[in-house]
C-alpha cells in the first residue's frame, strides 16, 4: 500500500477503530496500519529486520548500536558522539571521502546521531544502490581506519560544535547540561553527551580502538532495512557482507542506577548569551513500557504539544507571561521513543521580563493540580488521542522513519512487533491514570528547578535544597 497517497484514508481508519471517529465509514474496515518485517538473527550476534515497501524505489539501511553516553566511563566522556564523526573518516577499503561521494553520487542522503542510550546510522539511497550502501556500512564496523590525524581532526570539531551548541548558544548550558547534571546524582545519567574538552583532549588511538572493538561488535547492533527491495536476495546479501565479521570484545557494563532524590533541587543558572529568563522543571520518570510510561507520556502532551496544549494555553494565550513552552516525556534530550530508565519528564518556559520565577513554576503546578483534581474531560481527551495518533500514523509514511522505529523497538523492546503494538497502548490510558501518575511524579516534594537568568556568569551557580 503506497503510505502517503492512502494516509488520510489510514488515518480515519485508525481513529475509527480506536473508538474516536464521530459517526461509522466505509473506512472502519479497515485495520490499523502495520508495518510488515521479517527478522533473523547471524551467528555473530547481528540482529537484522528487513521490511519490504515497492512503493517507491527508494530504501533506507540503517544501524543502530546500544552505545550512548550513559555507557561511556569516567574520563572519556564524549566518546559516543565522537564515534558518530569519527564513522565518516573511511575504512580500510573505503578511505575518507569514500562514503560520502558513492552515497550523494548516486542521489542518496545519509546522516547520524547520538543519543544518552544510543547511535544511530542511516542510509537512504535508490534501490539499485542498496549493496553499495551494505558494502560500505559492513566495511566501516569490520575495519574503521582511524588515523592519529582523524582523530585529532574530528575531536576539534565536535569541540567546535560543543561551542556553537551549548556553550555560546542561549539556552545551551541548561538544555544540554544543566538539566542532567541537577537532577541525576549518577555521573552515569548525569554527563553531557556532547562530553569535556578534558576528555576529548586526552583521547588517544588506543582508547578508541578500545571503543570500537567493544560497542561497534555485532552483537551490539540492529540492521534494519526498508523500503523497495527483494527480501531473498537482501537477505543472502546481509549473510555475505555481514556475517563473516566475527563478534568481538566483551562490554563493560556500566550502572546507570538512580538514588531516590528526597528533597527539590533548585538553582541559579547565568546565561550571558539569553536575553529573556527561563524556567526548568524536571522530575524522574517511570521504566520504559510500563502503565505509567505510557500515562505520563499522554500528560506530557496534554500539556506541552502544541499551541492546543494547556501550558501554552495558560501561559502563552491566556496568561501572557511566557513566550515559549515545551517539554514532556525524555525532554530535553529526546521523547518518549528515545526514553530508557532511568529519564525525565521535564518542561521549559521562556517567559516574559515583567513575570517572576515564582509566578511561572506557580502556573506551572496549578495545570498540574487540575489534571490531579479532576481529570481530563471527555472531549478533551478524544482530542489528545486523535492528534497523538494522527500524528504517529504520520510518522511512518517515510522508509527512515519506520526504519527507525523497527530499531528501537527492537533494540529496547526486545521485538520490532513493538512498533505496531505502542499505538494501542498509549490509546488505551484513561483520564484517571494521567491524573494518578500527575499526583505520583510531579510533585513539589522532588522537582528540580533552574532558573536561567540573563546575564554574565558567575563563578558558580547558585543552589538549595540538595542542588549539585
Amino acid at each position: 500500500m503506497a503510505w502517503k497517497r492512502f494516509a488520510p484514508l489510514l488515518l480515519a481508519a485508525a481513529l475509527t477503530a480506536l473508538g474516536m471517529a464521530q459517526t461509522p465509514s466505509p473506512e472502519a474496515q479497515l485495520k490499523l496500519p502495520q508495518m510488515q518485517f521479517t527478522q533473523f538473527k547471524l551467528s555473530n550476534g547481528l540482529r537484522v529486520v528487513l521490511s519490504v515497501d515497492h512503493t517507491l524505489p527508494v530504501v533506507t539501511e540503517s544501524m543502530i548500536f546500544d552505545v550512548g553516553a550513559r555507557d561511556e566511563h569516567k574520563g572519556r566522556s564524549g566518546f559516543a558522539h565522537l564515534f558518530e564523526h569519527l564513522m565518516f573518516e573511511g575504512s580500510a577499503h573505503a578511505p575518507k571521502g569514500t562514503f560520502e561521494k558513492l552515497i550523494e553520487g548516486y542521489g542518496g542522503n545519509f546522516n547520524a546521531n547520538t543519543h544518552e542510550d544510543y547511535t544511530f546510522y542511516y542510509t537512504t539511497v535508490p534501490s539499485n544502490v542498496l549493496e553499495t550502501a551494505m558494502w560500505l556500512d559492513a566495511d566501516r564496523i569490520s575495519a574503521l581506519n582511524v588515523t592519529e590525524a582523524a582523530l585529532k581532526n574530528q575531536i576539534s570539531v565536535v569541540k567546535e560544535e560543543k561551542r556553537l551548541r551549548m556553550d555560546n548558544a542561549p539556552y545551551g548550558p541548561l538544555m544540554y547540561s544543566a538539566i542532567q547534571e541537577q537532577a541525576f546524582s549518577n555521573w552515569q545519567n548525569s554527563h553531557p553527551v556532547i562530553g569535556s574538552f578534558e576528555d576529548l583532549d586526552a583521547a588517544t588511538l588506543h582508547d578508541v580502538e578500545e571503543f570500537f572493538h567493544q560497542y561497534y561488535a555485532p552483537d551490539n547492533c540492529v540492521l534494519t532495512i526498508v523500503g523497495d527491495f527483494d527480501p531473498v536476495r537482501t537477505k543472502a546479501m546481509v549473510e555475505h557482507y555481514f556475517g563473516w565479521i566475527p563478534d568481538r570484545g566483551k562490554i563493560t557494563p556500566v550502572d546507570t542506577r538512580e538514588p531516590e532524590q528526597t528533597a527539590p533541587r533548585r538553582m541559579t543558572l547565568p546565561d550571558a548569551q539569553a536575553k529573556l529568563p527561563a524556567l526548568t522543571m524536571s522530575w524522574h520518570g517511570p521504566a520504559r513500557g510500563t502503565q505509567d510510561f505510557y500515562a505520563l507520556n499522554m500528560l506530557g502532551e496534554l500539556l506541552f504539544d502544541g499551541d492546543s496544549s494547556r501550558l501554552f494555553q495558560a501561559l502563552v494565550k491566556n496568561n501572557p507571561v511566557a513566550l515559549e513552552v515545551e517539554g514532556g516525556l525524555g525532554f530535553p534530550m529526546g521523547d518518549y521513543s528515545d526514553y530508557r530508565a532511568p529519564g525525565l519528564f521535564a518542561g521549559l518556559v521562556v517567559y516574559k521580563p515583567n513575570a517572576t520565577a515564582d509566578e511561572v513554576e506557580k502556573l506551572v503546578m496549578q495545570q498540574i493540580h487540575e489534571v490531579e483534581a479532576n481529570g481530563v474531560p471527555a472531549a478533551e481527551m478524544q482530542r489528545l488521542r486523535t492528534k497523538f495518533s494522527s500524528n504517529w500514523i504520520q510518522s511512518e509514511q517515510t522508509t527512515l522513519s519506520r526504519a527507525q522505529l523497527l530499531a528501537l523497538a527492537t533494540m529496547f523492546d526486545g521485538s520490532p512487533e513493538k512498533a505496531n503494538s505502542e499505538l494501542q497502548n498509549f490509546m488505551a490510558v484513561t483520564p484517571e491514570q494521567m491524573a494518578a501518575v500527575a499526583r505520583k511524579y510531579l510533585t513539589s516534594a522532588d522537582v528540580n528547578v533552574i532558573l536561567d537568568q540573563p546575564g554574565a556568569a558567575a563563578p558558580a551557580a547558585k543552589a538549595q535544597g540538595g542542588g549539585r
